[in-house]
Formats: C-alpha cells, sequence, structure tokens
C-alpha cells in the first residue's frame, strides 16, 4: 500500500511512524520549509525562541511510555510543574519533533492542491506541478484547510462528512518575538499566564527555559484579542504588544528586534470527540489534535491529542487497507 499523509506536524508525523511501523510505504507532504507545525520554534540572531507549542503534558498511559523513552535519549527535559508535569524539547520543541521523525521519508515546500479519485487510487495534485499516486491519504492540515482542500476537489462529500468538518473553528493567536539587550526575569520558571496584561495570554522567557543564548521573550495573545487586531499589518501589531507590555514588564530601551508568528488556526473552539474522521466514499482520514480520544478530560487541542490521533488514524489506515 502506498499512503500520503499530508501535513508534517505532530499527527501526521505519528501516522506516518505507525503505518511505516506496521510496513506500509509512506510519503509526508508538508507545504513548510520544516516538519512540525506548531512545534516551532525559530532562530534569531545568536538565540532561538519556540513560538508554538511551548510543552506538553501527560495524561494516557500510551504517551507516558513514550516520554519515558524521550526522556532517557535526552530529547525532553521536565521544565515545571508538580502535579502535571510540563515537558519541553532540550533545545526547543521543533529539534524534538525533528528527532522523532528522523529518517521518515518528508517531502517539504510541496504543496496537495487537489486530489481526485479514479478507479482505487486517489491522484495528488501539487502547486510544482507532481502527482502522487496513493492507495489512502491521511489529511493532517487544520480542518478548515482539510475542508477547502477536499471542496475544491472532485471529491463528493455526504452531508454528513460535509456538515462535521465544517463545524470546526478555530482562535487565531498572535505570538510576539522580543529580542532583548538585557535578560529580564519572567516568573520562577521563565513563563507567566496569571496575572498578565489584558490580551495577553502568556509570556515565556526562551534563555530562562534554557533554550536560547540570548533573551528572547515569546509574548502570546489571545484568541480574542489576535482576532480583533488580524487584520493589521505586522508592525501595528508588534508595537501595540509592545506598548502593552511596557513598562511594567520590558523598557522600550532594553527592545533590540522583534518579529511577529501569525497562528490563524491556534486553538479549536470546537473538538471531536473521534481521534479521526474517515470520509463516506473513500479512503480519506482526516486527524489532528482537535481529534480527541473519548477518554480525553482536557476537552481541547493539546500535543497528547494531535500524537495520539496520528497514532489512532496510522492504525485505523492499516486496518482499511486490509479490505
Amino acid at each position: 500500500m502506498n499512503i500520503t499523509v499530508i501535513g508534517g506536524g505532530l499527527a501526521g508525523v505519528f501516522a506516518a511512524k505507525t503505518l511505516i511501523e506496521k510496513g506500509e510505504t509512506v510519503t509526508i507532504i508538508e507545504k513548510s520549509r520544516s516538519i512540525g507545525g506548531r512545534m516551532a520554534t525559530r532562530r534569531i540572531g545568536e538565540g532561538r525562541a519556540d513560538h508554538g507549542a511551548q510543552f506538553f503534558t501527560v495524561r494516557s498511559v500510551e504517551l507516558e511510555k513514550l516520554t519515558e523513552e524521550w526522556f532517557e535519549k535526552k530529547w525532553i527535559k521536565r521544565w515545571f510543574g508538580d502535579d502535571y508535569p510540563r515537558y519541553s524539547g532540550m533545545e526547543g520543541m521543533n529539534s524534538f519533533i525533528k528527532k522523532i521523525a528522523q529518517n521518515l521519508p518528508v517531502t517539504l515546500q510541496e504543496r496537495v492542491d487537489h486530489i481526485e479519485a479514479k478507479d482505487t487510487e486517489l491522484i495528488l495534485s501539487t502547486n510544482t506541478g507532481k502527482k502522487y499516486t496513493s492507495d489512502a491519504v491521511v489529511l493532517t492540515a487544520p480542518v478548515p484547510q482539510a475542508l477547502e482542500l477536499l471542496e475544491k476537489s472532485p471529491i463528493h462529500l455526504t452531508n454528513q462528512d460535509k456538515n462535521s468538518l465544517a463545524a470546526s473553528k478555530f482562535k487565531p493567536c498572535f505570538v510576539g518575538l522580543l529580542t532583548l539587550k538585557k535578560p529580564v526575569s519572567i516568573g520562577e520558571n521563565g513563563i507567566i499566564s496569571d496575572h498578565v496584561p489584558a490580551g495577553v495570554d502568556k509570556i515565556v522567557a526562551n534563555d530562562q527555559k534554557g533554550i536560547s543564548h540570548s533573551p528572547i521573550l515569546s509574548v502570546y495573545m489571545n484568541g480574542d484579542w489576535s482576532r480583533d487586531h488580524f487584520a493589521l499589518k505586522d508592525d501595528e501589531v508588534l508595537n501595540e504588544i509592545v506598548a502593552i507590555l511596557s513598562p511594567d514588564l520590558i523598557e522600550s530601551n532594553n527592545l533590540s528586534a522583534y518579529q511577529l508568528k501569525r497562528w490563524r488556526y491556534a486553538e479549536a473552539t470546537h473538538v471531536y470527540r473521534e481521534p479521526f474522521l474517515k470520509l463516506e466514499n473513500y479512503p480519506i482520514f482526516i486527524a489532528g489534535d482537535s481529534f480527541l480520544t473519548k477518554n480525553d478530560t482536557s476537552g481541547r487541542t493539546r500535543i497528547e491529542s494531535a500524537i495520539l490521533s496520528g497514532i489512532r488514524v496510522g492504525e485505523a489506515t492499516f486496518r482499511d487497507s486490509r479490505y
């Protein structure tokens, strides 16, 4: 079986790993320059900053076993937290996912624009003009993007499939990456989310976190603030973020440079109580962090939900290929 995984984030990586371990032939197609999705780290000068997921927690036995393996390999560290430890990558979250995904067959900077069913196969066309023939497809892009791809392809969605996918809603998130001249202390562990200014979700000091040699803050704005400011230009957004933080958290003369990351699909406000969705008429599976296992008590998107969704959809795709 030839199976194509669209999207090289956590769900895509774990779907591919699961299928390869079962002997299937898999290709991951990722539109970005790097795998990882929200496991994102940006190099800035002599430093680096995580600007997507900052850490993960463990609730399931399945992820607990994987976490023990990663800890022994020194891929992750326990950052903070007693009841629910927060784990992060030793050199940032993107480096961590790259270690997990090493040796996986990945095509980068290529975007699937069209899927067509022909006989028993699926033909995928990309923005570079390439075509991929697959027996099944695992689609792990954010659900609104997945639905957009399916709707512009000659794929007949049943009303149930279309309604399920159309129900997906996400909040955006702006992340300001502020390079400082001198370090500032951000809480005990380099992260604060309580008693922050209005509009701010959390602030992380990447040097305190232990992944950056130079002081860089990752400032996460909440979904409502990000949505209300989404039409602004990057410089306008950054100026507003700096104004919100000044002078209590940073002084304007301590700011060396700044950048902005826009996450259009940061957190799902509608989640699915199944770890994946299979289209009724095609061997096309949709998965990601908004697809939760039934015993997920958090009720929201997390790194763990993406990992478990990827594993479950990989298992289901394998089972489906046996018939």
